[in-house]
């Protein structure tokens, strides 16, 4: 297995699955397990004890790095996530021990579920637009950009930082999501519609990343969103794209990231009384039912207006008759 035989095993294990991952989830995978090896490589300098080979690791090593995750304030979800990326690399080597712990000791291992934040109003969306004015430079204008298209196209973070700029048509305003979630596989091209809100905010973006080009001697780059402290021709990654949400939410003070700014989107369409099944295009979703069950639902709000306008409806001068749910004999049950 050589000097690194966990690295060795997690590189194994990416290439044997490479072809039934989608590009952007094969990156960020391996970043993550790379990540993930760096750390137990410290844990066992500090101590030696533990076992390098993941094919041989008991239940000592994988309470070293849940005690490590948990010291260094890790959300469950995280958790649960990293040690699942451990568990499939270890299932790869032959290795059950997570599996048998689970079955025996579920107690030491993360549990809870992974919980989605709410939605935010339209007040809060204009405020982050506002707020995001006081942002200067290059860095500025992406989070203005960004901030306008995920809250008002319901893009996902990758699909917005991997677009091309041929994707965004301002004759049609259009946006075509070129690389979808399950690219390759499940995941379908979409063409979203850009409102009209927000399209003086993505002229004024295209206008400055024309002039940032001009300067460094380009006409036209293929990302979208280009790297201008760099490679115009690379895209920023997931990192940078999460420093600018953290940017931002310390200027205007408002909890979100850019995957709020998706159900953001998903639920003000279904409040204002767009149809399930074109919200749930609109998102890319296989099915309407996780556009229901994750996403968005009827808020408390429009629910209570739609029945008090039912009730209006009545004593305007329309008949009103409570459904019957059952007539016999003369006696009638109401709901």
């Amino acid at each position: 297995m050589g000097r690194y035989p966990l690295r060795t095993a997690m590189n194994s294990y990416m290439e044997n699955n490479k072809r039934y991952l989608a590009e952007t989830t094969y990156a960020e995978r391996g970043r993550k397990l790379r990540m993930m090896a760096t750390r137990f490589e410290e844990l066992s300098e500090r101590d030696p004890t533990l076992e390098s080979d993941p094919a041989k690791w008991t239940e000592k090593e994988i309470a070293a790095i849940l005690i490590d995750m948990r010291k260094r304030g890790l959300g469950i979800g995280t958790q649960r996530k990293n040690l699942g990326h451990i568990n499939a690399v270890l299932k790869f080597c032959g290795n059950g021990v997570v599996s048998k712990m689970k079955a025996m000791m579920p107690h030491t291992l993360p549990r809870g579920h992974y919980i989605r934040g709410p939605s935010l109003t339209e007040g809060q969306v204009s405020d982050l637009l506002k707020a995001t004015d006081r942002m200067d430079g290059w860095t500025g204008e992406i989070a203005r950009f960004t901030v306008s298209i995920y809250a008002f196209t319901g893009l996902r973070l990758s699909e917005l930082r991997r677009a091309k700029r041929e994707d965004l048509d301002t004759k049609s305003w259009t946006l075509r999501v070129s690389h979808p979630k399950g690219e390759g596989s499940y995941g379908e091209l979409r063409v979203l519609p850009i409102p009209t809100p927000i399209r003086s905010t993505v002229e004024r973006f295209l206008k400055v990343r024309s002039e940032m080009l001009a300067k460094k001697g380009l006409l036209e780059v293929e990302p979208l969103i280009p790297r201008m402290n760099g490679d115009p021709n690379s895209i920023y990654s997931v990192n940078h794209f999460e420093k600018i949400a953290r940017d931002i939410r310390e200027v205007s003070g408002i909890e979100f990231d850019f995957r709020t700014l998706r159900r953001t989107y998903g639920q003000t369409l279904i409040n204002k009384g767009v149809q399930l099944q074109s919200v749930s295009l609109m998102l890319g979703h296989t099915t309407t039912k996780t556009t229901e069950t994750y996403y968005c639902r009827q808020d408390m709000n429009s629910a209570k207006l739609e029945v008090l306008g039912a009730f209006e409806e009545c004593s305007q001068g329309r008949k009103f008759n409570p459904p019957v749910i059952d007539r016999k004999n003369g006696f009638t049950g109401y709901v």
